[in-house]
């Protein structure tokens, strides 16, 4: 560290979620130095970040080297790689970089979402019944299968949505499946058919930390929100387009326990951040989709931005602004990889914001808090 200032380098910056993160960054009582990278040169404009490096895609050859270079020129302590395709090569060249990371083992970074469902169902975690498919042929065997009207079509590795689709029938599902792979995007095995779970849409976002026991198994903390709405649904074939524009904290403890256990049976010793995705059944009862580690959420580093904000305006502690920031899971992730004391306090598991608050936010119409009692904040 120099400068008096801890240095980050923070790798897709430019994407939501990059930018929550750096905004959570510097919304903390912390001075950062923040380098940001991406390789869309707009994006890149986005985060508030004191450099802006371009860099190629993750698949390109000279990636990794570039990222080697940026840390050994700015001095940096720690990086932070948002994107999962990122991490995951960041994470496989972690002994390469002279500076702190905090993921996951390269193993846990680069399951898919069908060995995931294989290891979890092997462990008794409640799982989306799952059918694949050798060819298109195979489209209307998993269909019986599953024993379904309407099943969901689904790329095996991806973030927001990839590639999936709602079908009614075998019909529309072979005809999605072929559309792609004309397209020259994915081979039919890259598939995955999963039955259609009616309930509520449900993300468990937790921080855990092999070296630290003050929890058990490492679990620093968490919460469980259930995302109400997508923007622009209506033009997108599955509804969904990877990141809500309303959500709401729920209480939702057997969804945390189930993302929890589900999390330590893929990862016995869970270091870093994990995100859980879980759908109910018509009855309630929740069933894990999809682990994605080593990532967060797009909005929950958003979620400590705008739950400070919220204190701000409610608590009165204001006379310690400090206290604010054990709401801020991307302050103790970044605080915790560089193996500084921050005496955070710890909250109740799952209990760190109130239940029943929403987000509501949108394409160039802000960030909002607001409760069903007719609160409302504007947070950005």
């Amino acid at each position: 560290m120099s400068e008096n200032k801890f240095r980050i380098l923070v790798t897709g910056a430019g994407g939501i979620a990059g930018v929550n993160f750096v905004r959570s960054l510097r919304n903390s009582d912390t001075e950062f130095f923040i380098v940001g990278t991406d390789f869309n040169k707009y994006h890149l404009e986005f985060p508030q970040v004191d450099k802006r490096i371009r860099t190629p895609r993750h698949s390109d050859p000279g990636f990794i080297d570039l990222i080697k270079k940026i840390v050994s020129d700015n001095d940096i302590d720690f990086v932070h790689p948002q994107p999962a395709s990122e991490a995951k090569i960041i994470a496989k060249h972690r002994h390469e970089l002279n500076a702190e990371v905090f993921l996951p083992d390269n193993e846990i970074l680069t399951l898919d979402k069908l060995e995931t469902q294989k290891i979890l169902k092997s462990k008794n975690i409640a799982v989306a019944k799952t059918e694949t498919i050798e060819s298109t042929n195979d489209v209307k065997t998993a269909f019986e299968k599953l024993g379904q009207e309407k099943i969901w079509v689904r790329a095996k590795d991806g973030a927001g949505g990839r590639l999936s689709l709602l079908c009614n029938n075998p019909e529309e599902a072979e005809l999605w499946i072929k559309l792609w792979i004309k397209k020259g995007q994915i081979e039919p095995t890259d598939f995955m058919l999963q039955e259609y779970l009616s309930g509520r849409n449900i993300s468990c976002d937790s921080l855990w930390n092999r070296e630290i026991h003050s929890r058990s198994d490492g679990l620093i903390n968490g919460f469980t929100r259930e995302r109400l709405e997508y923007p622009f649904k209506h033009i997108s074939p599955s509804g969904i387009t990877g990141t809500p524009t309303v959500s709401r904290i729920i209480e939702g403890n057997s969804s945390f326990k189930l993302g929890l256990d589900a999390i330590k049976a893929i990862d016995p010793r869970p270091h870093g951040s994990y995100a859980v995705d879980i759908k109910e059944d018509k009855d309630g009862k929740p069933y894990v989709t999809e682990i994605d580690s080593g990532k967060f959420h797009t909005t929950t580093p958003l979620w400590g931005y705008a739950y400070k904000e919220y204190l701000k305006n409610t608590s009165d502690k204001n006379d310690n602004p400090k206290w604010y920031d054990h709401y801020n899971l991307a302050w103790i992730y970044t605080m915790m990889a560089m193996k500084v004391e921050t005496n955070t306090e710890l909250h109740e598991i799952n209990q760190m914001y109130e239940y029943g608050i929403h987000l509501l936010r949108h394409m160039d119409s802000g960030v909002w808090l607001w409760k069903e009692d007719s609160y409302k904040l504007k947070i950005l």
